[in-house]
């Protein structure tokens, strides 16, 4: 009999105890002390990768060199320029989809329905990823083939070279905007209006870094700049963003 009422009292406190605590956290999300959100570890994991894939490509392709070094250090004292650019485009479409993947409505019905392997289907980050990777792989070849209709193939090479400058610095400011956007209690959607003001300025910067380079990386007449700038920079991007996002 002592036994069954020890058993008794000890389930009964355990309850209260229970109890007790329901309300504790009832009240605590009532007035706001404890903050429930969901840190996805996928993004953290994305993020140290990215940065680990950066390290790895100054230490090997680059002499480890620091990072002011390699954007001051001119064409001619870099080796492997369009496979170090290569692996800057890869990072750089995931650093973007990492942080810009979440704000995709929903996966296009007929990517799920027939671009799908032993039951695993594109997510929105999989989906994102994979549409930069094949929108930079087109732009860059059909890039190529602009400088050559041109006459001027020679300075692809100072093209490039600029273009992995800016799309590294731009990968690095999205790494830190990942953490800051996934991991400190921010209004996401509202969030989303400046993320699109600072693509808009990030853009303008890049034509403005194209147009006054100092190696003159564009071609010299002004219509076939603006050729470029029309058909290879402004016209894709409303494409990417109207396949993704509308």
């Amino acid at each position: 009999m002592k036994r069954q009422r020890y058993d008794f009292y000890g389930d009964s406190f355990k309850n209260q105890n229970q109890i007790l605590f329901l309300k504790i956290l009832t009240f605590a999300k009532t007035i706001k002390l404890i903050r429930v959100a969901s840190h996805p570890d996928w993004v953290i994991y994305s993020v140290i990768g990215i940065a680990f894939s950066y390290i790895m490509m100054f230490k090997t392709l680059h002499r480890d060199i620091s990072l002011y070094d390699f954007l001051m250090q001119p064409l001619e004292n870099v080796n492997n320029t369009h496979l170090s650019w290569a692996i800057t485009t890869i990072l750089h479409c995931a650093s973007f989809s990492v942080l810009f993947s979440q704000y995709i409505p929903v996966v296009p019905k007929f990517i799920t329905e027939n671009f799908s392997a032993f039951g695993i289907e594109f997510n929105k980050f999989g989906f994102m990823f994979t549409t930069l990777l094949l929108f930079y792989f087109v732009k860059n070849i059909v890039t190529y083939f602009f400088f050559a209709s041109v006459d001027n193939i020679k300075n692809y090479n100072y093209f490039a070279h600029a273009a992995q400058k800016y799309y590294l610095i731009y990968s690095l400011v999205i790494l830190i905007t990942c953490v800051i956007h996934y991991y400190l209690p921010l209004n996401t959607r509202l969030f989303l209006k400046v993320y699109l003001i600072i693509l808009f300025l990030a853009f303008i910067l890049k034509i403005g870094y194209y147009l006054f380079n100092n190696q003159q990386i564009l071609p010299k007449h002004f219509y076939y700049k603006f050729l470029y700038i029309c058909s290879l920079q402004i016209l894709p991007i409303l494409v990417v963003w109207k396949f993704c996002f509308i």
